[in-house]
């Protein structure tokens, strides 16, 4: 009888890539994935610990599943932020692993079904994961990790603790990976890491070299490239957009922002002025003036005034971003900012975040409506949520289409209304 396994993913792209992973590393065995935790033999649980509001929701699960008295595995970036709390939701785990920990889930895994218990392996595994990359199924979307953990110090980040130093996979490594996709159906392929201008610091390699390597593959994918912090990528944005000109790679660039006061970046130990971050922002939009646009801000982090703050509100209105993800600060342990004595109470945090929420709001508005009444190419992805298909265009905005359309398939669509939060289209057949 094969093992039934049930395998639930909290936090960002990473994570989702790195569950990927752990599915295949155990379909390898022989095991056999479920969709509920009720049929399980074992349960496995990659956890996030990026924001204090993502670890009460994945403590009070781990609670919840622990009821089970089926074998738990908890792993993923929780494990090294939160060690202590994850044993008192779960103090009957079978095992709590590391994220880098993926070929050892193998025998660990086999171990915990024979009966042990409070296995504890934090430490990372000397061989690539990526040998256990498979994309999910049914689907034409796939997350390829190139790198992970990151070069920075940011006071307020826990994940650096979590991911540690810069690990490069090889350019040979994840061309064959994304070789293997393209082959398999995939069409949207997102890049993920912390952060992709750290790409190849480890190993003497560039994201530059990479990219140009994985745009040389033939077919009708398209990639994601994923964040990069805009000190790291200052030095080499021409090469860059020189190599995301193609038509390989959708014109979307996440650049976080995280507040537009330098003031408060530099307290945030952030490595760049907001001067450099314009620059970035400048030079993409003279390349590529319709690209997509993405950022980040922290609210509320300890000593933003309010001029702080409304330095950060002019900024989005002069540079109106198409998204700004928006967190109100939340302490995360063993972090600089946690021991700061000038936290900013919640009441303002909340103003805050609806006063930027607001403006953003706006500025979603306008930049929809605009796209009213255009004639453009779009590869539908997947099933819109509530009905139709969702397509994306090529800089990444997603369109929602009623049409009988394929899933995988370049098509031409014709966008005929628009709200705050999405555009609508109808296919050119």
């Amino acid at each position: 009888m094969p093992i039934d396994f049930y395998l639930e993913t909290f936090g960002c792209s990473l994570n989702m890539a790195d569950s990927d992973m752990i599915t295949s590393r155990l379909i390898k065995l022989g095991y056999h994935r479920v969709s509920s935790p009720d049929s399980a033999d074992l349960i496995v649980v990659n956890t996030c610990g990026v924001k204090e509001p993502t670890e009460d929701r994945v403590i009070h699960r781990l609670t919840e599943l622990s009821s089970h008295n089926v074998p738990l595995i908890i792993t993923g970036c929780l494990p090294k932020i939160s060690f202590d709390r994850i044993v008192s939701a779960a103090p009957g785990f079978s095992a709590i692993l590391g994220p880098q920990a993926i070929d050892t889930l193998g025998s660990v895994a086999e171990r915990v079904l024979a009966g042990e218990r409070n296995i504890v392996h934090l430490d990372s595994d000397s061989l690539s994961k990526l040998r256990y990359f498979e994309g999910p199924p049914d689907s034409v979307i796939c997350t390829v990790p190139i790198c992970e953990g990151c070069l920075g110090n940011c006071a307020y980040c826990a994940v650096k603790f979590a991911r540690g130093k810069v690990r490069s996979y090889s350019i040979s490594e994840i061309k064959s990976v994304v070789k293997r996709c393209t082959h398999l159906g995939y069409r949207e392929i997102r890049l993920t890491s912390q952060d992709a201008g750290v790409y190849g610091a480890d190993t003497g390699s560039s994201l530059i070299e990479l990219l140009k390597d994985l745009d040389s593959i033939e077919g009708e994918h398209i990639f994601r490239l994923g964040m990069f912090n805009p000190d790291l990528v200052l030095g080499i944005i021409d090469d860059l957009l020189d190599v995301m000109d193609s038509k390989h790679f959708f014109k979307f660039f996440h650049a976080p922002l995280q507040s537009g006061s330098d003031r408060i970046l530099r307290l945030m130990r952030r490595r760049y002025t907001t001067d450099v971050w314009l620059s970035i922002i400048n030079v993409i939009r003279n390349r590529f003036p319709d690209a997509t646009i993405s950022t980040d801000i922290i609210v509320g982090f300890p000593g933003e005034s309010d001029d702080d703050f409304q330095q950060t509100i002019e900024i989005i209105r002069r540079t109106r971003p198409q998204i700004v993800n928006i967190s109100k600060y939340g302490d995360r342990p063993k972090t600089a900012a946690s021991c700061s004595t000038e936290k900013i109470d919640t009441h303002t945090k909340k103003e805050r975040s609806r006063s930027l929420s607001k403006l953003v709001h706006e500025i979603s508005a306008e930049h929809n409506a605009s796209w009213i009444g255009q004639e453009v190419p779009a590869i539908v992805t997947d099933k819109a949520p509530k009905g139709g298909f969702l397509a994306r265009t090529c800089t990444y905005k997603p369109v929602i289409i009623h049409d009988d359309v394929s899933i995988g398939k370049w098509i031409k669509v014709s966008i005929i209304s628009a709200g705050p939060t999405h555009i609508t289209g109808r296919a050119i057949l």
